[in-house]
């Protein structure tokens, strides 16, 4: 059965961006369009129809998701509205844009609106952490935190020059830009052009105030040897008369060139950005900016007053230079803004679509999951989840990994901690509800009969295995949970991601406390992405349906605890090291179960690792030998090439043979240890 879902407004550029880029990727779920707005043109979507009683009586979507437009209406209109929606069972979501509305001078109108908005909404989004510390103070609600998406489209990103220096992270293989002609570099060998955006003259911005500070910027940067050109660009329909005759007063004294224009289309927007050195938003108010991430979309830095949450989005952004804020009162602080962005301006290029489109992928997944969610909690038959944990003496480890789960968006029901070899092992304080089990350990660790000791202990509708080496983020339990109750049969593997060498040391350095036990706040999703990397034998999977079983880890894996069940669980003859997991995988394919991948991300921990597994060889040969008895194909290939390149094992590929010649040597064994892989 499917989700219908519609946005408010569905033809706005943000809505666009967190629907899935890929079909398979949610197939079930259906995004209606704008209702029409009787008398008006068929592009405006404004006063939202959508948001009406009436409508929602006679439509009844699934879900109800509210991104901007409320203003139209009273906030006894908007109550009226959300309770026909939830009379039929439906679902109401809620995007946090902006803590004040941009449009308007008196916030207290949208204050009550939001009020109304939130008190009704069953799953809360906002785009930065500072908004969600505002939502939680100020409205006491719980709001998930989602990055701004693109704004231009992933085609039109695809066709600008591409930053070799990001390739690395691309989850897809990008051709380098040809060798070009070295350009002029701007401030030296030209003016660099400094485009201050007026837009419409709306609330939101006071480039009338701005005028002395710039003025006083530009004498500062002319002493230092930069050279720029002030280009103030404003609407011909403007909503404040006067402010633009004080503009056209102001340009004209401070000897800045005025550019007057009809309200431009997208792509003569993105040429006239392209042109600029840096686009400057003399913003007054504001929490979030759509403009912002365009200009990262176009590789165009941006300099904006400090207000709001704008700064914060910069977390996501892989080069800190591109983004710089100032304060309006301080000329000094808008010239080093303005200098820092147009020394940088030379080496920038456009956001790598391969970047964009790998954090749309996450990003709809957590809107899909919440949808799931909400709507099956508001019908009263949500499933249960229960978060799976072996350890075996890491400790630290286990902290943060619990950490992790209680900023969860989605909390699990249950989180169930099985210690190996480990008799003494203690959870760490915690407000999530734990069960404690214990295995024995022989030679190696017992890994299968962790896990199956875990599940055993599971109440659990769903079963999310996570290593205790990975940091889940905070939409991963809820992805994971959501995707698999709607996909009964399915084993869904999530994405990891692995943390730098010096993740930690990182942290410190930015004032956040890698350690639950050390002061400070704790990491955020952003902190996280940013000291970490995709692994780069997996960066072409995509979301949805998949028949690659040979690469299912549990690393980051959730199944339906019936499902596990009929499967018998995990394989206890597979002792220590290697092939349960992949055993696991065949066994639940021939058993008729579905595999389907989900972006839903865990942060490996760093640790270092051997490659080849030489420590790990014996165990390696006996799981294979086991392997290849029961499904008459050989696992870890790579790793036992790698054995008998050695002349550790003697190994037919192609027949029955593997045996082991001599264990490595102790040089050996640390002569394979890469203590600097991120994985």
């Amino acid at each position: 059965m499917s989700i219908t879902v519609q946005h408010v407004p569905a033809g706005h550029p943000y809505p666009r961006s967190v629907r899935p880029l890929e079909e398979q990727a949610a197939g079930d779920v259906v995004f209606w369009p704008d209702p029409p707005v009787p008398g008006a043109p068929a592009h405006q979507w404004w006063p939202p129809q959508a948001l009406t009683a009436d409508w929602l009586r006679e439509h009844r979507p699934d879900v109800l998701h509210v991104h901007f437009g409320f203003e139209h209406f009273t906030a006894a209109e908007l109550a009226e509205a959300l309770e026909t929606q939830h009379a039929h069972g439906g679902a109401v979501a809620v995007t946090v844009h902006d803590l004040e509305n941009p449009h308007l001078t008196d916030q207290g109108p949208h204050r009550e609106r939001l009020r109304v908005l939130l008190a009704h909404a069953d799953a809360v989004f906002t785009l930065t952490p500072g908004a969600a510390e505002a939502v939680a103070r100020d409205y006491g609600v719980r709001a998930l935190v989602v990055p701004h998406p693109h704004i231009v489209p992933l085609d039109r990103i695809a066709a600008l020059d591409v930053d070799p220096a990001e390739a690395p992270e691309s989850d897809v293989a990008v051709e380098a830009a040809p060798a070009r002609a070295p350009e002029p570099v701007p401030g030296v060998d030209r003016p660099a052009r400094i485009l201050v955006h007026a837009k419409d003259l709306r609330a939101q911005v006071d480039p009338v105030g701005l005028l002395p500070a710039l003025a006083a910027a530009v004498e500062e940067l002319d002493a230092a040897g930069t050279d720029v050109e002030i280009v103030i660009d404003v609407q011909h329909d403007v909503r404040d008369a006067a402010a633009l005759a004080a503009l056209e007063a102001g340009a004209d004294e401070h000897g800045f060139t005025l550019w007057r224009h009809a309200r431009l289309t997208d792509e003569q927007l993105h040429e006239a950005l392209r042109a600029a050195d840096v686009s400057v938003l003399p913003y007054r108010i504001g929490t979030h900016s759509g403009w912002v991430e365009m200009c990262r979309d176009l590789g165009v830095p941006v300099a904006v007053a400090d207000v709001g949450h704008i700064a914060d989005q910069a977390r996501a952004w892989r080069r800190p230079e591109v983004l710089a804020v100032f304060d309006p009162a301080e000329p000094s602080s808008l010239a080093a803004a303005l200098s820092g962005l147009v020394a940088a301006r030379s080496g920038l290029r456009s956001a790598p679509a391969a970047h964009r489109a790998a954090q749309r992928r996450r990003v709809a997944a957590s809107h899909v999951a919440a949808y799931r969610t909400a709507l099956a909690r508001r019908r009263g038959h949500a499933a249960t989840v229960s978060v799976l944990v072996i350890t075996g003496n890491r400790d630290a480890h286990l902290a943060r990994v619990l950490q992790g789960l209680e900023r969860s968006f989605r909390r699990p029901d249950q989180v169930v901690v099985v210690f190996m070899g480990q008799s003494d092992g203690a959870v760490p304080a915690t407000d999530l509800p734990v069960t404690v089990g214990h295995v024995p350990a022989g030679h190696g660790l017992p890994l299968a009969a962790a896990r199956n000791t875990a599940s055993r202990l599971a109440t659990g509708d769903v079963l999310v295995f996570l290593d205790v080496d990975c940091i889940p983020s905070a939409d991963a339990v809820g992805i994971l949970a959501a995707e698999t109750a709607a996909h009964p049969g399915a084993l869904v593997m999530g994405t990891p991601r692995y943390l730098a060498p010096d993740w930690r040391a990182t942290l410190a350095a930015a004032g956040v406390a890698a350690d639950p036990c050390l002061p400070g706040r704790g990491p955020t999703d952003g902190d996280l992405r940013t000291r970490s990397v995709p692994h780069a034998g997996r960066a072409h999977l995509r979301p949805g349906p998949s028949d690659e079983w040979h690469l299912v880890w549990t690393l980051v894996m959730a199944v339906g605890r019936e499902d596990l069940a009929r499967i018998g669980g995990f394989d206890e003859g597979f002792s220590g090291y290697g092939a349960e997991d992949t055993d696991l995988a065949f066994r639940a394919r021939d058993a008729g179960l579905h595999l389907r991948i989900s972006p839903a991300e865990a942060f490996h921990q760093h640790h270092g690792v051997h490659r080849p597994p030489l420590h790990h060889v014996a165990d390696i040969v006996v799981n294979a030998r086991r392997f290849r008895e029961l499904h008459g194909a050989w696992p870890m290939e790579g790793w036992l090439g790698a054995f008998a390149e050695r002349g550790l094992i003697r190994w037919t590929p192609a027949g029955d043979e593997l045996e082991l010649l001599r264990e490595p040597t102790e040089d050996e064994v640390a002569a394979a240890r890469v203590a600097d892989a991120a994985y």
